[in-house]
């Protein structure tokens, strides 16, 4: 019992607040609320947010698919794939919910509401700047009818504290928003507004509290991470990365993606000397030729981004490193995509996130001449996505025979635990439910199905082969 308690007070009482209104649930009817959530990190960090906010208010969360008396779906605007998606998720929560209301919120819904209104499905259109007010929203439109809400901007960062992200292996933490850079093809300084920080007490407070409520990783998270504390006096990045260090019972953290121009040689020794910050970096590229990045308006050349990923290979061994790459950019020639791929396969990217060029309203590139034929990105896209793989393939086979400390998340099909080393590589053991949301040694023993299956090395032997005879005896039955 005391134990409980003191959990609830690792939370707050605002936390608390939710918990007795789920236990309430068991003794009234209650609203239900589903969320379907497209797009990125962002995202998903604000998602979890509105959800924890609907239920301190009484609701009952329900997954997407259920009848639900209020739908929520986060949108994203980032390419053109986005916005049917979005459309799609919305057209699908009215059909599962015809007489509940159903909410578009997010960047879709930020930079193109006359799309999102004109939808009969839709009830409620909630930009980014309106998003901490959604609960209250959603519940004048119940009451009030079909109704739709002026989009605006905000100049400040917008403190979004959660206490459960699923499970409590990893969780997401926003210290930024917004970006100043505005790149000719992206709409996300349309959509998230201009960089603001989080302060380092709020962005120390909300680690604080994951860490309370048991989480082993956080990951650092913003739209342009890297440009932290442009709007803060005498702060930057790395002194965000230093304090988080000493954050007592966190055991690890990393940042979930930073521009080349912003990882400066000290945030390097950083990232050599850290015992917490895992030897994982998510850079774009975009495009590794040098006129295709001029007229993407991206601040570093092709050998700037070399230099950088060699020293950091050089400096961290065994570093992850991996970038997003775009195809297809308007006048990208032959020439050019040959040098985005002799740049992946001859320097130490170990993974791609590949996606083709998408024309955004409002953007520069939108209104360039030469636009790629949708063929010719389909089979460069096919070309990076083979190398991609190929590069996991050869990352992950290096470490063959060696032992890896991994955070396990969850279960794989039901059956083995599933989680990642400090440097991103995805594992699966067979292994007990103890060992699930904690950072266990694992022996990596082969590839298989484009994962590495590892055996514990780090826990109760007899456990863990007691756990392995009644999984072999499970895929038997």
């Amino acid at each position: 019992m005391l134990r409980c308690v003191k959990r609830l007070q690792s939370v707050g009482a605002y936390r608390l607040n939710a918990l007795f209104f789920q236990w309430l649930g068991f003794m009234r009817d209650q609203k239900t609320v589903a969320f379907y959530t497209l797009g990125c990190k962002l995202n998903t960090y604000d998602t979890q947010w509105y959800a924890e906010q609907f239920v301190a208010q009484g609701y009952r969360e329900v997954p997407f698919g259920e009848l639900a008396d209020v739908t929520v779906v986060n949108t994203c605007t980032v390419t053109g794939q986005g916005d049917a998606q979005s459309r799609k998720a919305l057209r699908k929560a009215h059909r599962i919910s015809p007489t509940g209301t159903v909410v578009a919120v997010g960047c879709y819904a930020q930079t193109d509401p006359d799309a999102l209104s004109a939808m009969p499905e839709v009830d409620l259109v909630v930009g980014t700047a309106e998003r901490t007010q959604l609960l209250d929203l959603v519940n004048d439109t119940c009451s009030l009818g079909r109704t739709f809400v002026t989009r605006s901007r905000t100049a400040d960062f917008q403190d979004m504290d959660i206490y459960n992200f699923g499970g409590r292996a990893r969780a997401f933490v926003k210290i930024q928003e917004g970006c100043n850079e505005f790149c000719s093809f992206c709409i996300i300084p349309f959509a998230r507004g201009r960089s603001r920080s989080r302060t380092l007490e709020s962005t120390l407070s909300q680690v604080e509290n994951l860490v309370a409520a048991g989480y082993r990783e956080v990951v650092l998270t913003g739209v342009h991470i890297g440009d932290y504390g442009v709007d803060l006096a005498e702060r930057d990045l790395l002194q965000v990365l230093e304090a988080i260090e000493r954050v007592n019972g966190l055991e690890r953290f990393r940042v979930s993606s930073i521009e080349a121009t912003y990882v400066t040689d000290a945030m390097i020794d950083f990232f050599a000397s850290s015992q917490k910050f895992c030897r994982h970096l998510h850079i774009p590229l975009q495009s590794g030729d040098n006129g295709v990045l001029k007229a993407m308006r991206r601040p570093y050349t092709r050998e700037q981004y070399i230099a950088l990923i060699e020293k950091l290979a050089e400096r961290i061994p065994d570093v992850g490193i991996g970038g997003d790459v775009m195809v297809g950019f308007p006048g990208e020639s032959d020439e050019a995509f040959f040098n985005t791929r002799d740049l992946i396969a001859n320097h130490p990217m170990t993974y791609l996130h590949v996606f083709p060029y998408s024309p955004r309203g409002k953007t520069p590139a939108a209104r360039m001449e030469n636009q790629v034929d949708p063929q010719v990105k389909k089979r460069r896209g096919a070309i990076l996505r083979n190398l991609g793989q190929q590069k996991v393939a050869a990352f992950q086979a290096r470490f063959i025979g060696r032992t890896l400390p991994v955070l396990f998340e969850n279960r794989r099909n039901g059956q083995l635990l599933q989680g990642l080393t400090d440097n991103y590589i995805r594992v699966v053991a067979p292994a007990p439910d103890a060992a699930c949301e904690k950072i266990v040694d694992v022996r990596l023993q082969r590839v298989e199905d484009d994962v590495v299956v590892g055996e514990l090395a780090g826990f109760d032997r007899e456990i863990v082969r007691h756990h392995a005879r009644e999984l072999l005896q499970l895929q038997s039955a």
